[in-house]
């Protein structure tokens, strides 16, 4: 049997997942923060070594730049057939009021949203097929392609699930409010998508992408349906507030995958070994310890790949 490969790339404190399946058909799940270093590596690169030009599904799950600055590249680089994007097109204020009257953070915030936008217009241009996020949001639409009995599905967020970040988007853009910009920062993080791949024939080897999702945003997935997977992206760089005893107890991983570079795991290492009293999973980081291999989890319908992979630096490329 022909596997599913994953590929979930190094770089540093962001997430980049590909999946590519037997047909070659091939996914990315955000792009990282766009940085181009031999410290970490990019999903153009990836793509370059892989000798592949084309991109069938890139999806953003939501606005910050370790997942979105990357997908920049890969627009203007690479041609994408379809996209699934988390807002429909906005009016940012006049960029004149946030020169003026902005902060360090309005600015960034500025900066980001209009980074999306730009985003939006490259895939136009290239005549990608978008899918905004709301249109996956019932049970019905969920499943964005099936393939030999492998499926991705959209989990989160589905309609009337809240999305705080959105909100006060809409409120900043309607009334030049630069607080309102100010918390879509932290709000974005709420406003996450979650996917499953899943297997036919391998029902119990589910792979749940987190996204940088919360855990108010997981109780009220966890209320909808039974989200125990075997391997788990897990949420918001291994942060406690998307990674804790309550999470794991509700999706019960084998597997635990942190996107996040090895200097900056340092500080987060002691609060994770303490999640070790309440599960028995594996925990692996993306970012790069040092070997010259990838680390690899297999099961019977997928090869797993996790952060090393030759990087541009190396002699190998």
């Amino acid at each position: 049997m022909t596997k599913v490969n994953l590929q979930f790339l190094d770089v540093g404190w962001g997430d980049a997942h590909l999946i590519r399946l037997p047909s070659g058909c091939l996914t990315l799940i955000d792009g990282g923060d766009g940085t181009v270093s031999p410290d970490q590596d990019h999903p153009v690169s990836w793509m370059d070594r892989q000798g592949i030009e084309h991109l069938d599904w890139l999806i953003l799950t939501h606005i910050h730049e370790d997942h979105l600055n990357g997908l920049l590249d890969i627009a203007r680089a690479k041609s994408v057939s379809k996209a699934v994007l988390p807002y429909e097109p906005f009016k940012l204020m006049p960029e004149k009021v946030i020169e003026q009257h902005g902060n360090d953070l309005t600015k960034r915030v500025y900066g980001m949203l209009t980074a999306y936008l730009e985003l939006i217009h490259l895939l136009g241009q290239q005549g990608t097929e978008i899918l905004w996020r709301n249109e996956c949001g019932t049970s019905e639409q969920a499943v964005l392609w099936s393939e030999e009995g492998v499926s991705l599905t959209h989990l989160y967020p589905w309609a009337g699930d809240p999305l705080p970040a959105y909100e006060t988007l809409l409120k900043s853009c309607e009334g030049d409010d630069l607080r309102a910009l100010e918390s879509f920062f932290d709000l974005s993080n709420d406003d996450s998508s979650v996917y499953r791949l899943s297997f036919t024939q391998d029902p119990d080897k589910s792979i749940l992408f987190g996204g940088d999702q919360l855990e108010a945003g997981w109780e009220r997935l966890a209320q909808r349906m039974d989200i125990q997977s075997w391997v788990w992206k897990v949420s918001h760089h291994g942060l406690p507030d998307g990674f804790n005893p309550r999470l794991i107890s509700l999706i019960k991983p084998a597997h635990c995958i942190i996107p996040i570079s090895a200097d900056r795991s340092e500080n987060l290492r002691p609060a994770w070994e303490s999640l070790r009293s309440c599960t028995d999973a594996a925990f692996y980081v993306t970012g790069h310890t040092g070997g010259t291999n990838p680390q690899r989890i297999e099961s019977e319908s997928a090869i797993i790949e996790i952060g090393y992979g030759a990087k541009p630096s190396d002699p190998h490329k």
